[in-house]
């Protein structure tokens, strides 16, 4: 399957051939027709799963075919944190680059001046924290009127930073009548209860961890010798240039062990087990 199989249309096809995408992933091949038929979705996949993108690109699809009223938003992504709402507004930017869509990327941080200048030209997706969102909306300076698509993505995320009630809050500003994509890594009880509050007969499409491997993690084995190992650990922190890692052992005495190596041989170490005061 290609993501011409898809419906996508040519802007979008060339955008993804220049980022040297032609296959979808399992969530992105479930997701995308559902989104374009209209349908509201219920998405279960982790992160790394390519899930940005099944909401991205068909929503760049239905905005590009639809007609935009003077500076109110026509979409709306929520994301639980300002790093995942910049990582959307990356995939509006790559995979939209070929269409005239507008965005604004509101979240904390960042100068409100700029934001509120963004809007006031007027744009057709806005990515947005919660609360930066609610902020704007308080101060009078967004209109939400004419959203025709909302995600709300990482919502399990939400629900364990406690943003909900201002996520319920924001859903009840919107048009009763809009698709609503609902996208969250587990499916428990009170994300199915959000999910019946804030999704229309929703198509629930689900990539499950135990057949799916994140597209961003590479995995490798390597083979030696017990007295090799730590030689060999060291070694590829080196040729691989790694900055950051965790690194698990079988048992706690190995943490100690590994812990007195790595730092005998100059690396800014940490260790943690269960019997550390």
């Amino acid at each position: 399957m290609t993501f011409e199989d898809l419906g996508l249309g040519p802007e979008l096809l060339r955008a993804l051939g220049e980022s040297g995408y032609s296959t979808p992933t399992p969530i992105q091949a479930q997701a995308i027709p559902v989104v374009l038929m209209g349908r509201d979705v219920l998405g279960c996949a982790q992160t790394g799963t390519g899930k940005t993108a099944s909401f991205t690109l068909p929503m760049i699809e239905i905005l590009a075919a639809g007609r935009a009223k003077a500076r109110m938003p026509r979409s709306l992504i929520l994301a639980p944190t300002r790093e995942l709402a910049a990582q959307v507004a990356d995939n509006f930017d790559k995979y939209g680059k070929y269409h005239n869509l507008k965005k604004a990327l509101i979240i904390g941080g960042e100068s409100m001046s700029d934001q509120v200048a963004l809007l006031d030209r007027g744009v057709d997706v806005l990515i947005a924290t919660p609360g930066r969102l609610l902020d704007m909306f308080e101060r009078g300076r967004i209109l939400l009127n004419d959203v025709k698509v909302l995600v709300i993505d990482e919502a399990d995320r939400m629900l364990d930073m406690g943003f909900i009630p201002d996520v319920e809050r924001i859903v009840g500003l919107l048009p009763k009548i809009r698709q609503t994509l609902f996208f969250s890594a587990t499916l428990g009880p009170e994300i199915r209860r959000l999910a019946d509050a804030f999704l229309m007969n929703p198509k629930e499409v689900t990539v499950s961890p135990g057949t799916s491997t994140a597209t961003t993690v590479v995995q490798a084995m390597a083979v030696v010798e017990e007295i090799d190992k730590r030689e060999t650990l060291r070694h590829l922190i080196r040729i691989e240039e790694v900055k950051n890692a965790f690194i698990f052992c079988n048992r706690k005495r190995d943490v100690d062990v590994l812990f007195r190596s790595l730092k005998k041989h100059g690396f800014d170490v940490v260790q943690l087990h269960g019997d550390m005061a």
